[in-house]
């Protein structure tokens, strides 16, 4: 790292959907530039996170179960911008549902997770590709929107209900206590998504796995798959830096 390799933009995250999975994200911003050499505070980048726990579910909305969360995202990010965001990402995967008028309503750039994902699974020239999402991201068509234009001969593979709802227990696992469950506990979230790879990979013959849900990432993590708290990773990092 040098003067030239400073961050040049302030980034605005609005986490807190989850905690930890904001929390996480932060970690694997620092581990990667500091593995790219970062020796000072300097190197990384200024970011602004307001962490949106009041906001309503994002997934229980599109489930037709809870109140829209579109607002209160466009009233954070207006926040954001006052505070001197230059650019903003949103680390809830289904809250991505509403990209498009959270972006025209605060009038500034947005880093777009899940069209930068769509992007990954085009280049990673796979036929099919398995989703592991919460259950609103999937009745929101959330992923499928931009799968469909930008690599549209691409199967979807999706959990039949059994291994859903192992989802939706893994997602809610990651919030509770169960996150520090043994290693061969049947409720540890990172052996839940585990299962369900595998059913995505063996029982439907997907050649690649997104993990749709930041936090995932939290208790699982496999180099094979499509991580989207990695992907907004690197979305971050490449913004901050003008790259």
């Amino acid at each position: 790292m040098t003067e030239s390799n400073k961050p040049t933009k302030t980034i605005g995250i609005i986490g807190g959907a989850g905690v930890a999975a904001t929390n996480t994200l932060h970690a694997l911003i620092e581990e990667e530039l500091t593995r790219k050499r970062a020796f000072l505070d300097a190197h990384h980048p200024q970011i602004i996170t307001f962490y949106a726990t009041q906001v309503p579910s994002r997934s229980l909305f599109l489930e037709g179960r809870g109140k829209d969360f579109t607002h209160d995202y466009i009233e954070i990010g207006k926040k954001l911008k006052l505070m001197g965001a230059q650019a903003i990402c949103m680390c809830c995967n289904t809250a991505h549902y509403s990209f498009d008028i959270i972006q025209e309503s605060i009038q500034m750039k947005m880093l777009n997770l899940i069209e930068a994902i769509a992007v990954l699974v085009k280049k990673s020239n796979v036929h099919s590709v398995g989703l592991i999402a919460s259950e609103g991201c999937l009745k929101g068509r959330v992923y499928e929107r931009y799968l469909e234009r930008i690599c549209p001969n691409v199967r979807i593979v999706y959990p039949d209900l059994e291994f859903q709802n192992k989802v939706t227990q893994g997602i809610c696992n990651i919030k509770n206590y169960h996150r520090f469950d043994t290693f061969d506990s049947k409720e540890r979230p990172r052996n839940l998504f585990q299962s369900v790879k595998e059913h995505l990979v063996a029982g439907g013959g997907a050649e690649k796995v997104i993990i749709g849900c930041t936090d995932i990432r939290v208790d699982y993590m496999d180099k094979d798959n499509i991580d989207s708290l990695e992907v907004l990773k690197d979305l971050i990092i490449k913004e901050a830096f003008n790259e």
